[in-house]
C-alpha cells in the first residue's frame, strides 16, 4: 500500500481526469458520500449526481460534477465510471439555476421512478452550481 490514491474519472465520451492525490475527499454514492484514503478496502458502488472532490494540496480541494454511474475502489485506485461529468469551468450555470427553479414543480408532478429522476435533476443542478462557484475560476 502506498501513500497516494490514483483517481480516474471516465465517461463514455472521454477520459476526464487522472490524478494522484493524498485523499479522495468525496464520491457521491447512492447510499451517501464516501471518502477514500490509501489502503481503503476494495468496493464498488452506484453513484448519485453530485461532486467528486480530491485534495490537490494538504488544505486545498478540487472537484468535478458527475451525473451518475459507478465507482470502483481497488489497490489504491479509485475509478469513477460516470454517465456524464463536467469540470467546473464547463458548467452552464444559467441552465443549472433554471433546473433548480423548475425542479419543485417537476418533483410534485411525478411519482415513483419519474420522481426519483426529477430529484436527480435537482441534485445534479445543485452540484453544478456549487462546483462552478467553488472551482469555476
Amino acid at each position: 500500500m502506498g501513500d497516494k490514491v490514483r483517481l480516474e474519472v471516465v465517461t463514455p465520451a472521454r477520459a476526464m481526469l487522472s490524478v494522484e492525490t493524498d485523499e479522495v475527499v468525496g464520491v457521491p454514492g447512492r447510499d451517501g458520500m464516501v471518502g477514500v484514503l490509501p489502503g481503503h478496502t476494495p468496493f464498488m458502488a452506484t453513484l448519485a449526481p453530485g461532486i467528486v472532490s480530491w485534495l490537490t494540496a494538504p488544505d486545498k480541494e478540487s472537484g468535478l460534477v458527475v451525473a451518475g454511474g459507478f465507482v470502483v475502489v481497488q489497490d489504491d485506485v479509485v475509478t469513477v465510471l460516470a454517465e456524464q461529468a463536467e469540470l467546473p469551468g464547463e458548467v452552464n450555470v444559467d441552465a443549472a439555476k433554471r433546473d433548480i427553479t423548475e425542479a419543485p414543480g417537476r418533483i410534485a408532478a411525478t411519482t415513483g421512478d419519474e420522481q426519483d429522476a426529477a430529484r436527480d435533476v435537482l441534485a445534479l443542478a445543485e452540484a453544478r452550481v456549487e462546483a462552478a462557484a467553488q472551482w469555476g475560476g
